[in-house]
């Protein structure tokens, strides 16, 4: 049907059908009080692979979609406050350490549980141990909680995650190719990876007001929106030449620039963008899902399996963790839910024990299942649990743990 048809071109037939149709779904999910992000995947796997055909996701589209994603990463940090995030970085950290470890773990027992060796297994924990923020920023942001504890917190524990995911992909790598544990190799990807989040992160903040009033002092339109996503892109950028997720530079420079004065405007007209341009993304990672050749039977063990391990994993790991460190229960059900979906580091984990041989494509299409399942039903989940309930309790208990420390 698209055959001749220029990449150019079809961006704009994808972009009609991203936008159009996601928001027809967006608006049918909200009135059912769902959040209706919920709408885009469910447009993607409509408009896909899985049921019409109809939705062509090539280079271009992906790369459009993920400018809508790091632009609500970028959002994000510009609506989380700087002091906030290094004032809960202790916690973030326990945390992360509790959640990954657990993530990890399950995702290892599976593959023993179906007698895989210890390689193979290893690689099944780290499908399943790095969490994708994205769709729970986007819910979040539909349901004002962003800028609740809970809301800081996951958003922490995930740019931590990505750093902890990267290193057990490192070490599988390391394994496979070299056939032991290089540590040095692995030490050196985590100083790397953690120094130039840091230096992003420091030197934006140290120059951040600066930034906005030379910007704002310019006689050219736009000029401040212009530096901002300038900005964005470059530290998104840097952070991917040494390994890292580009979203969580993304995310870095926008917390880095969250204190600077005079951002209100700027940051609403961003957080339009993000809204408009993250809708393809999630209706391009549903579209590009094809359920009909996932699903072949004997698999289904394996996919369930791996299913119930994603969501264990997580309640376990994040939700005692939480609560061992004073967080009420319903803040632990927030948290631990909030770090349910999987996506990108999922996808990258299969991919590279596919390529190395470890597993065959089986474990490609579990990740693809377990993405799927983890990002439908997370947003319903997530208004379920922040409906009612004050967070001061949280708020006090934080306080107390950090005082306590100091």
């Amino acid at each position: 049907m698209n055959a001749g048809v220029s990449p150019e071109i079809m961006l704009f037939y994808t972009l009609a059908l991203a936008l159009l149709f996601g928001k027809l779904f967006e608006e049918l999910v909200s009135r059912t009080k769902y959040p209706p992000v919920l709408g885009d995947l469910i447009a993607g796997l409509i408009l896909g692979s899985s049921i019409l055909g109809v939705y062509t996701v090539n280079d271009i589209v992906k790369a459009i979609s993920w400018l809508g994603v790091a632009l609500l990463l970028f959002y994000a940090g510009l609506t989380t406050r700087y002091k906030e995030f290094i004032r809960l970085l202790p916690i973030a950290g326990i945390l992360t350490l509790g959640e990954a470890l657990a993530a990890f773990s399950m995702g290892f027992i599976v593959g023993y549980f179906l007698g895989y060796d210890l390689l193979k297994s290893f690689f099944l924990g780290a499908v399943l141990e790095a969490t994708s923020v994205s769709l729970t920023v986007r819910t979040l942001i539909e349901l004002h909680k962003l800028d609740t504890i809970e809301g800081y917190t996951i958003m922490e524990i995930a740019v931590l995650d990505d750093l902890a995911s990267l290193i057990t992909i490192s070490i599988g790598s390391s394994i496979v190719v070299l056939g032991s544990l290089n540590i040095f190799s692995v030490f050196t990807t985590l100083f790397e990876a953690l120094g130039v989040w840091a230096a992003i992160l420091y030197i934006l903040h140290r120059f951040s007001n600066h930034i906005v009033r030379i910007a704002s002092k310019m006689h050219v339109e736009e000029a401040l929106i212009s530096m901002l996503i300038a900005i964005f892109a470059g530290a998104a950028y840097l952070v991917s030449k040494v390994g890292v997720s580009p979203l969580v530079g993304a995310y870095a420079s926008g917390l880095a620039l969250s204190e600077a004065r005079g951002l209100r405007e700027t940051r609403e007209a961003i957080r339009k963008l993000a809204i408009i341009f993250s809708t393809v993304f999630f209706v391009t990672t549903a579209a590009e899902l094809d359920l009909r050749t996932a699903l072949r039977p004997e698999l289904i063990t394996f996919y369930i399996l791996m299913v119930l391990a994603a969501f264990a994993g997580k309640l376990l790991g994040a939700g005692l963790t939480s609560f061992i460190l004073g967080f009420p229960p319903r803040s632990v059900m927030r948290i631990a839910i909030g770090l349910f979906p999987r996506c990108e580091f999922a996808i990258i984990a299969a991919y590279t024990a596919v390529s190395f041989g470890v597993l065959d494509t089986s474990v490609y299409l579990a990740a693809l299942i377990v993405v799927i399942v983890t990002n439908i039903v997370t947003p319903p989940l997530l208004r379920i649990v922040f409906s009612g309930e004050d967070i001061d309790v949280v708020r006090l208990r934080i306080k107390r743990f950090v005082v306590k420390r100091h």
